[in-house]
């Protein structure tokens, strides 16, 4: 088996570009050389393109050089074989048209390999960034959460075994510390799904977005059964993604209409579709706290919060994920808003 392998390995080595354009160079002058001397001269002109194209096909500079010489053969055989005035002139422009046209398939097989060297290129960058992103999202899943366990265990420590000791500006101070390392552990957890969204495979089919958006908001609904929403979903919404990261599209942009509601007896949360420029546009509008349109080019931005951790809870990095995800599918978001009348999230997708 190995002796068979090795023998049509031999074989597609022998047959290169230039043992192929070599015979197929050959056979062609051989044949035209025959039709002349017949009469034929018609085939003998047709004939001479074939050398030509193959070569250029594999070569840049040496394919027209190679070219060149066929043109220059091709008329000396025309030459030799006839003394006709006109036939002579269409020999020589046919030579001309012949150095055109290599020149022309020299020049886009040039700019074909550069455009596939910088594709070469963007790739291999590609991979170091991701490779640089898994080194440092290892790091912060281990290097980083052992001092941060033990900052918040001593202080716990502190404040539970030392109570006597410690006047109450001194367990502030402590709660405030621990506060303080949980709220990073939440950072870093948050840092690692978002570096984990970035780099997943996508397994893409159509997706019933309408159906995920009614089920997250069913569970909102189950979490805070005494809060007053009103969730207004269109039916028979669909997209061709990923179901894992479009599910965390809509539960990022529905919690979020959903936490920043929290403050309002009454709330009205939408999920719907529109067009803008004749492409469908899916949105997730809020009647909440809203934010001042001055700052919507940094609610996308990960870790930028327009408003307080104790205003509302959170880390800023949900609408980074909707973001990363909905560039993943060739989509798109946006948002407007107004203080205390609500925000509306835009988003699009590639078309089904």
């Amino acid at each position: 088996m190995n002796t068979i392998n090795e023998f049509l390995k031999n074989i597609r080595l022998a047959w290169s570009p230039s043992i192929v354009i070599a015979i197929t160079t050959i056979v062609s002058v051989g044949i035209s050389i025959y039709c002349l001397s017949s009469g034929y001269f018609i085939i003998f002109q047709n004939l001479f393109y074939i050398p030509i194209i193959i070569a250029c096909m594999y070569y840049i500079k040496r394919g027209l050089a190679f070219s060149v010489i066929i043109a220059c053969i091709y008329f000396v055989l025309t030459i030799a074989f006839t003394r006709d005035s006109v036939t002579l002139l269409q020999a020589l422009v046919r030579v001309a048209i012949f150095v055109l046209v290599a020149g022309v398939v020299t020049y886009l097989t040039s700019a074909r390999n550069r455009a596939e060297k910088r594709v070469v290129d963007r790739t291999f960058q590609l991979e170091s960034a991701n490779k640089e992103l898994d080194a440092f999202a290892y790091s912060v899943s281990h290097d980083l959460r052992a001092p941060l366990r033990s900052i918040d265990g001593f202080s716990q420590a502190l404040l539970q075994g030392y109570p006597d000791k410690l006047d109450e500006q001194g367990k502030h101070h402590l709660q405030r510390i621990i506060s303080g390392t949980q709220r990073m552990g939440e950072l870093m957890d948050d840092l690692l799904k978002l570096s984990g969204i970035i780099r997943s495979e996508m397994k893409l089919e159509i997706v019933n977005l309408s159906t995920l958006a009614q089920s997250i908001a069913t569970g909102l609904q189950k979490a805070e059964p005494e809060r007053q929403v009103e969730f207004v979903i269109m039916p028979g919404l669909s997209a061709k993604g990923d179901m894992g990261l479009l599910r965390l599209v809509l539960e990022n942009l529905l919690g979020n209409a959903w936490k920043y509601t929290g403050k309002h007896p009454q709330a009205r949360i939408e999920f719907g579709s529109t067009q803008v420029d004749g492409k469908q546009v899916f949105l997730v509008r809020d009647d909440g706290a809203g934010f001042d349109m001055t700052y919507a080019d940094k609610i996308l931005a990960p870790f930028q919060r327009l408003h307080s951790v104790s205003e509302f809870p959170g880390t800023g990095i949900g609408l980074a994920t909707v973001q990363r995800i909905v560039n993943r599918h060739g989509g798109r978001v946006w948002a407007e808003g107004e203080i205390e009348k609500g925000a509306t999230f835009y988003f699009t997708l590639a078309e089904i």
